[in-house]
């Protein structure tokens, strides 16, 4: 059994926020559902823009912060949360 760390756990939980966010300006009209960049792709360069970031931030190349499981994860997470806020409420 996989173990995530804390730096991972964040990421996932990153990765809800931004479904969050996303899902929110769909429902709002910010972001067309069917435009030229879809909303999971949105969340997608998220999480590697975020990544790039903390990666710059903290001296370390990005692709050693968190592990490709916990990518996964986080992408998987936001986007169910993303589809899941088209159809609540």
């Amino acid at each position: 059994m996989m173990r995530l760390s804390r730096n991972e756990l964040l990421f996932v939980a990153l990765g809800a926020v931004l479904g969050t966010i996303v899902a929110w300006a769909a429902r709002a009209g910010l972001v067309s559902p069917d435009g030229a960049l879809p909303p999971f792709v949105i969340v997608l360069f998220g999480l590697g823009i975020v990544e790039l970031l903390v990666g710059f931030a903290t001296g370390r190349p990005p692709g050693t912060l968190v592990g490709m499981p916990a990518r996964f994860l986080a992408f998987v997470v936001g986007v169910c949360i993303l589809l899941l806020g088209g159809k609540i409420a």
